[in-house]
């Protein structure tokens, strides 16, 4: 009886640990600027996608001085021949970035009136747009690559979102 109710412990601590593992994000892909894996794989991250996990995507860079880093959930994900993936973000109104005193605002009102957008790529890919709504024309366009890291909360899957019968 002591054995059963040892094992049964045993058992229920694993689980639990098991289910608290699956609730964080963890890097599931990472790509350098030309789209190469760093971390994990593709199909790694498709098979996570395919099982409805929750995803974000990560990037950042450094410059001289300074350095950032960017956390977002896409807002629309797509697998493309089963091999790459693109995500779109959700469309931002951009702060003014104070360098010297590390922080945001909004003091310029004309900023207010653009929107960025952007699309990026399991292969380093990243197209950034500023779009300004009320004249309704891109102001700028800055096509980039960067090192991209995917994270995945959730269980992954085999099965193809979609099949043509």
């Amino acid at each position: 009886m002591k054995k059963f109710f040892a094992c049964l412990l045993i058992t229920l601590c694993f689980a639990c640990g098991s289910k608290e593992n699956d609730s964080h994000y963890r890097i599931i892909y990472q790509n350098d600027k030309e789209g190469r894996a760093l971390i994990g794989s593709k199909a790694a991250l498709i098979q996570y996608i395919r099982g409805g996990a929750d995803i974000k995507i990560g990037w950042g860079a450094k410059g001289k001085k300074h350095s950032i880093e960017h956390l977002s959930e896409p807002i629309w994900l797509a697998v493309l021949d089963e091999s790459e993936v693109i995500a779109h973000l959700d469309p931002q109104v951009l702060s003014h970035t104070d360098w010297e005193n590390l922080s945001a605002n909004y003091a310029d009102s004309t900023l207010l009136q653009r929107e960025w957008r952007v699309v990026l790529t399991t292969k380093g890919e990243f197209d950034a747009v500023w779009y300004d709504r009320l004249k309704g024309n891109i102001v700028q366009r800055r096509p980039q690559n960067h090192t991209i890291s995917w994270f995945a909360q959730g269980n992954p899957s085999n099965r193809p979102l979609f099949v043509n019968e």
